[in-house]
């Protein structure tokens, strides 16, 4: 049984996005076998994946929910001592491989933001003392459980609560409730694709990342989280991960472009390869020959980026 299977997911337009994650795996060594969660996409999309060898892709296209409520689902289809999820929006720098599982099968590598590193998870209006006992109730009743099986929230709970990134997670495939708890609460989410945020819901507008952290509060034998993420020491072995738009094949902002290098020698590397590309060609923002104007114009790129969605563009 190989130790540790890598999960993720995208639809046709995240197909360069999935193409880099793959390719920063292999080219570091990294041999995982991986299950990527699909929609949209064409008999040739499916070709570009699985040149990189031992990827299994998992068609969602009946599903119509936002591929991020879909996380669990893809995890529990792992046949190895443990699973990873990774967005489809990240790439790994180096071998990350041994940083990956956590240390036991009783624990979650995943990493943990306060309020003010990430204030996207605590956004005007965010109530702790009224949402902790909302996820509380929910946790248990997911869970097949009386409410009075789990402790009562307290005002130290409300204080020390931190965030967990769902972005990139590991944890034992063993660990079989927690993922089925943390699916069915997804489920309980409205249906429809918003994407990955819904501000109309007040207690779960992060959809997959709320349910998550509400079950690693409230789930009786939920993985402890690791004191340390580990993914974010090393340079020479980090989980980069391009939050916000746009996205690397797309254009750079002022934060992604510190990571030009390692994103466009992943690109070489799989021109060396002679891999078949998406689209069959190496896009603007990931060419060497225009690292320098790229950086330049990142800022200006981000906010023209902005205003064309703003006015009802791509």
């Amino acid at each position: 049984m190989t130790a540790n299977t890598v999960v993720t997911a995208g639809d046709a337009n995240y197909l360069w996005g999935l193409f880099l994650l793959l390719a920063s795996m292999r080219a570091s060594g990294m041999d995982e076998p991986v299950i990527v969660g699909t929609k949209g996409f064409s008999s040739a999309d499916a070709d570009v994946l699985a040149q990189f060898g031992g990827v299994r892709l998992l068609p969602l296209d009946g599903d119509g929910r936002s591929l991020t409520c879909c996380k669990a689902r893809m995890m529990l289809a792992a046949e190895t001592d443990f699973v990873t999820w990774a967005d489809s929006d990240a790439l790994f720098q180096g071998n990350c491989s041994a940083l990956l599982p956590p240390p036991d099968a009783q624990t979650i590598r995943v990493r943990r933001r306060s309020a003010a590193e990430m204030p996207g998870a605590f956004p005007k209006g965010y109530d702790l003392s009224r949402i902790l006992p909302t996820w509380r109730a929910d946790v248990a009743s997911v869970a097949g459980l009386p409410l009075v099986a789990i402790p009562e929230v307290t005002t130290a709970d409300v204080a020390a609560f931190r965030s967990c990134s769902a972005c990139c997670l590991s944890l034992a495939r063993s660990q079989e409730r927690f993922l089925r708890a943390w699916h069915a609460l997804m489920m309980r989410l409205p249906a429809g694709d918003v994407g990955v945020v819904d501000r109309s819901l007040a207690c779960y507008h992060q959809l997959d990342e709320s349910c998550l952290n509400a079950c690693l509060a409230f789930l009786p034998d939920a993985p402890r989280v690791t004191a340390t993420y580990g993914l974010d020491r090393d340079p020479a072995h980090l989980f980069l991960h391009f939050i916000g738009r746009p996205k690397p094949w797309e254009g750079w902002t002022p934060r992604s472009a510190r990571h030009i290098e390692t994103v466009v020698a992943t690109v070489e590397w799989a021109v060396a390869q002679g891999l078949r590309l998406p689209g069959g060609d190496v896009p603007f923002p990931l060419r060497r020959a225009h690292m320098a104007l790229c950086r330049r114009t990142a800022r200006l790129n981000e906010l023209a980026f902005k205003i064309r969605r703003r006015l009802g563009g791509r």
